[in-house]
């Protein structure tokens, strides 16, 4: 290693070969010496808990740290964790929106259009819960006509569109995410540090629909079905004892493709809203198990993309405090 290597890339080899305390203290000694990028990956470090301990509100104040320091990559993760808050991290609406408004990149400047198309509150709350309209009583399915705008579902599908995956669904043994030809699209999910002020604000949309908190839901996702891809009949309910999805959003974001319908079997609905229409269905009973009511397909599509948002609703919110034991 020459004298040309970074201080996080020395930090970076230091952990590698498991001297954590070293790579720990060269980052404080090298942020401390105002080094941008050190602080920027200790943040990352303080977000995926698997170096050192798990410290969203570190990691927030340490992208703040490398923003000002000029690191440009720390932007969106900064202005994510200030726009929402989330594990103990400061949240700062009018904060968020004010360092948004000061930036010149296209992407800022799209958030700030649509932001300021919203009817929010000072904290980034809808002044009105969206307005919606009972398909079944049980298991419980509500229409919600309108939930988002033109503008706001061709911003989803053009976010998500570079980051989209092949799907996975959860292992009923492990708990785990794995691939399984139950359910063939692909899909984006925008964890804490891609949630970015726009696609918070549409999350706390969601949580007012839903009488939820917005830590209650899961990463939402992009899902995107080509001609011949679905998602086989199935529950969106957890095994038991977890922290269950007791709610589905579901939200069309294009109409330009045939079939793909959301199907209830079991109640002989079929769903298929027009573009920014949303469904909410409930997918446990009154005792809290999982509802075969509620189990549902994404049908097959048979011409053109289907673009659809999801997100899942947990009983209580999620928890974030990381993987035990780290050091630091």
């Amino acid at each position: 290693m020459d004298g040309s290597d970074s201080a996080s890339e020395r930090a970076v080899a230091l952990a590698q070969a498991g001297a954590v305390a070293d790579a720990h203290a060269l980052l404080e000694q090298a942020i401390a010496a105002g080094d941008g990028l050190a602080a920027a990956t200790l943040a990352d470090w303080r977000m995926a808990g698997q170096i050192v301990r798990r410290d969203i509100a570190a990691a927030q104040a340490l992208y703040g740290r490398a923003v000002a320091l000029g690191v440009e990559a720390a932007t969106g993760p900064y202005l994510a964790l200030l726009a929402s808050g989330p594990g103990g991290a400061a949240r700062d609406w009018p904060g968020t929106q004010a360092l948004l408004a000061a930036r010149s990149d296209s992407a800022a400047r799209q958030q700030v259009r649509l932001l300021e198309a919203m009817d929010l509150t000072d904290t980034g709350d809808p002044r009105r819960a969206p307005g919606s309209h009972p398909l079944c009583s049980s298991p419980r399915i509500a229409a919600l006509p309108a939930f988002l705008t033109g503008d706001e579902c061709r911003y989803l599908i053009d976010l998500a569109t570079p980051q989209l995956q092949p799907s996975q669904v959860v292992d009923p043994h492990s708990g785990r995410l794995i691939h399984d030809p139950v359910r063939t699209a692909r899909a984006a999910a925008f964890a804490l540090v891609f949630e970015n002020p726009a696609l918070h604000a549409i999350n706390r949309r969601i949580a007012a629909a839903t009488g939820t908190a917005w830590a209650q839901g899961e990463p939402a996702q992009v899902l995107c079905y080509r001609p011949g891809e679905e998602y086989k009949l199935h529950s969106d309910a957890l095994p038991p004892g977890m922290n269950q999805r007791t709610v589905t959003v579901l939200v069309a974001l294009n109409d330009d493709y045939d079939g793909g319908e959301t199907l209830f079997p079991a109640i002989g609905l079929a769903w298929r809203g027009r573009p920014g229409d949303a469904l909410v269905f409930r997918n446990v009973d009154l005792a809290g198990a999982a509802d075969p009511a509620a189990r549902h397909a994404g049908c097959p599509v048979r011409r053109g993309t289907k673009f659809l948002l999801s997100r899942w609703i947990r009983e209580r919110p999620l928890d974030l405090s990381g993987p035990p034991g780290k050091p630091f």
